[in-house]
């Protein structure tokens, strides 16, 4: 059988032919190699070396917190101090000082001279009642409205018998009245829940004013007609305050007596010739 070995076989080296390194050959090798490698650092080292701020730990919860809805935000503390200090002076003031912002001149405080003096008492204001009063129908000058409400300017059931007037005032007036040529059919109220000193004030201010000038009213005056006439509970007709019985002052009442003017002005109009 022919030889199949080509020549120059001979000489290539076999792999069966190489050396098998020894265990220590390994060793030795896997040394070297690993001397010449650079040595690799563990896995995290690097993160290690570099601590982390406290801050930077939280800040993922601080992001994540929600955010509160616009306008829902609470007041600022001064605020809240300052509405509560408005609010408890305003209610002393007022306190203090609710009869001055009154029209009424018996709710007025007047200021005391000092702690020991007492108070000196208010006078009643004829004009100011009248104002608050009787303007709505008799008007600011007197003059009343045509054909509805009689003028007390000129009017002799004003400026004539006193006690006529307190009649009219306590006890009111209804029916046909004949006032300066012009005849009216209305209904006045009653006050009689003013005061002798309120109605003395208002009754003065209508005989005083408008050109009027009859003797004025005083509250002993108001408060004999009131004692008179206690038990009546309807208001007067024009025929009733003509009688006689029905007019004038009780006897001491007044410093002096209501005797008639020589003009005739203090007796209530018995015809439209009278009263024009």
């Amino acid at each position: 059988m022919a030889d199949s070995t080509l020549p120059g076989d001979a000489d290539a080296p076999r792999p069966e032919d190489a050396a098998v390194p020894t265990s220590d050959e390994a060793q030795a090798r896997a040394a070297q190699a690993g001397a010449a490698q650079p040595a690799l650092a563990p896995a995290g080292a690097a993160q290690q070396t570099e601590q982390a701020e406290p801050l930077d730990l939280l800040s993922p919860y601080y992001r994540e917190q929600n955010l509160a809805a616009e306008g829902a935000e609470a007041p600022p503390f001064a605020l809240w101090v300052t509405i509560f200090g408005v609010v408890l002076f305003s209610v002393f003031y007022l306190g203090a000082n609710v009869g001055d912002f009154s029209t009424y001149p018996w709710l007025q405080q007047p200021q005391a001279a000092g702690v020991a003096a007492a108070a000196a008492p208010v006078a009643v204001d004829g004009a100011q009642l009248y104002t608050s009063r009787c303007a709505n129908c008799h008007q600011a000058d007197g003059t009343g409205v045509a054909n509805v409400n009689p003028p007390l300017a000129g009017s002799s059931w004003v400026t004539g018998d006193k006690g006529v007037l307190i009649r009219i005032l306590l006890h009111g007036m209804n029916g046909p009245v004949e006032v300066l040529g012009a005849t009216y059919n209305g209904n006045m109220p009653a006050w009689a829940i003013l005061s002798d000193e309120e109605i003395a004030a208002v009754t003065t201010h209508e005989r005083t004013s408008w050109g009027n000038a009859a003797e004025p009213i005083t509250a002993a005056e108001v408060a004999a007609i009131r004692e008179l006439t206690a038990s009546r509970s309807q208001p007067w007709t024009a025929a009733e305050l003509q009688d006689p019985a029905n007019q004038g002052v009780p006897a001491g009442a007044a410093p002096e007596a209501d005797a008639p003017e020589a003009s005739g002005d203090d007796a209530p109009p018995d015809s439209a010739a009278a009263d024009a």
